[in-house]
């Protein structure tokens, strides 16, 4: 297949709509909507044309049957359903948060499907849970059981994207593959998961998208400190946090966007997959010609000077990239707005519970007592146990960075959590444990 399409044409709109669940306005989230979508697309069911009130009336005869006293029911009503408390028995219950009376997914918002779709294409098409094995009273595994006879199979499948991330699509699914191993935290956590790893791919989305011509993208440094230091412009590593990631963030929108304009519409694929298959494509000469009569209608469309035919596919991807960038400096009063409105909601609807602003440093990234148990449960996943090197290597991998300074604070507070063994003074003999 032709690495791009064939016919390109530049369009009046820049238009983004794969790999970034952000967009310009509209990004009111509703976690639950996605937590009950990432679960039912793990699981492979999903809760049709069957609402929670027959479902209550479901329970509520299964129960009158069973019992010697049916006025006991309003207890359990009480208990169960009253307080919604039914939604902390197993995962499975939270399908009913993702619950849609038709075919499509209109209903569910729009932003809650661009960040669910986001997290099942790191899924991928294979079922990645089995049936969550809960401890369940006799009472609640009855209404499970209620539940499990409504369930039908689901079969939708985000599938038509390329992972832009691979690094971040790997570590995602262990993370939901070791939460499933301890049920009552994954209802806990699975929502604080997704937010942290919505945070994560954004993050480093943004530190990516513009090396394009290095390959298949790896972790990109981005620092933190602990929510209880004090942020100290001396730190070097503290520029190399917030302020870096606000510069390449700017990047997300321009660069993305002219991958949409060359992207085959049946499977999307990342900008250094398309750059790797045009360099490596037969007919590079086509490829080339293509492009060259693209990026020349582009910088006309944009009214933008333009750079002269390209002589390799390089140099033309540098072209065509470098023009979609330049589009949104030179007509600040349009397009600036637009591109600062997507990084503004970026910082808004995914960032927010990773900054705060600490005096003369400014802005820095930082992560809370919460986040932090989260981010090393998970690193630590089906292990027992994990040297802090090696810990801190699992936390890069999912884009978090801590500097030395940051780390001695980090064991100390391991230390008073009672999670980690100090075998010696030697930073390599101490081991940290899961605290689940």
């Amino acid at each position: 297949m032709f690495p791009i399409p064939e016919d390109l044409a530049p369009s009046d709109k820049n238009k983004l709509i794969s790999y970034l669940p952000i967009r310009n306005k509209g990004n009111d989230f509703d976690w639950d909507i996605i937590t009950g979508m990432v679960l039912g697309h793990a699981l492979k069911k999903q809760i049709k044309q069957y609402d929670f009130e027959q479902f209550r009336e479901d329970c509520k005869r299964q129960f009158i049957t069973k019992m010697d006293q049916p006025d006991f029911w309003e207890v359990l009503d009480r208990m169960y359903f009253a307080s919604e408390a039914v939604f902390d028995i197993s995962p499975l219950f939270l399908l009913f948060k993702a619950q849609r009376k038709g075919s499509g997914k209109s209903e569910l918002g729009a932003a809650n499907v661009r960040m669910g779709d986001l997290f099942c294409g790191l899924l991928g098409c294979t079922k990645q849970l089995d049936e969550v094995n809960e401890q369940l009273n006799f009472l609640e595994h009855q209404m499970l059981l209620v539940l499990q006879r409504k369930l039908s199979e689901n079969s939708d499948c985000a599938s038509n994207e390329q992972h832009y991330l691979p690094y971040i699509a790997k570590a995602f699914q262990e993370d939901i593959n070791f939460l499933a191993t301890h049920p009552k935290y994954l209802l806990r956590e699975l929502t604080n998961t997704l937010r942290l790893y919505a945070f994560s791919y954004c993050t480093q989305m943004a530190l990516n998208v513009s090396a394009w011509k290095d390959g298949e993208p790896v972790s990109k440094p981005l620092y933190f400190i602990l929510d209880t230091e004090r942020a100290s412009t001396e730190r070097i590593n503290v520029n190399h946090g917030y302020k870096m990631f606000a510069q390449f963030s700017e990047g997300l929108f321009p660069i993305l966007s002219a991958l949409e304009a060359i992207q085959h519409k049946d499977f999307k694929r990342p900008l250094w997959q398309v750059y790797k298959d045009s360099i490596e494509y037969a007919d590079r000469d086509g490829v080339l010609r293509v492009l060259n009569e693209y990026i020349d209608a582009f910088a006309k469309s944009r009214e933008l000077d333009g750079r002269g035919d390209a002589n390799t596919v390089e140099t033309a991807f540098e072209h065509l990239i470098g023009l979609a960038v330049e589009q949104f400096k030179v007509n600040k009063t349009t397009r600036g707005e637009i591109n600062e409105k997507y990084t503004k909601e970026l910082e808004k609807q995914i960032c927010g519970d990773f900054v705060q602003t600490r005096g003369r440093a400014g802005r820095v990234l930082v992560l809370n007592q919460d986040q932090l148990l989260l981010l090393t449960n998970l690193s630590i996943g089906l292990r027992e146990k994990l040297r802090l090197h090696e810990l801190m290597e699992e936390f890069r991998r999912r884009g978090f960075y801590l500097d030395g300074q940051t780390q001695q604070v980090l064991v100390s507070f391991y230390e008073r959590m009672g999670n980690v063994e100090r075998m010696s003074d030697s930073g390599d003999a101490v081991y940290v444990r899961k605290t689940v």
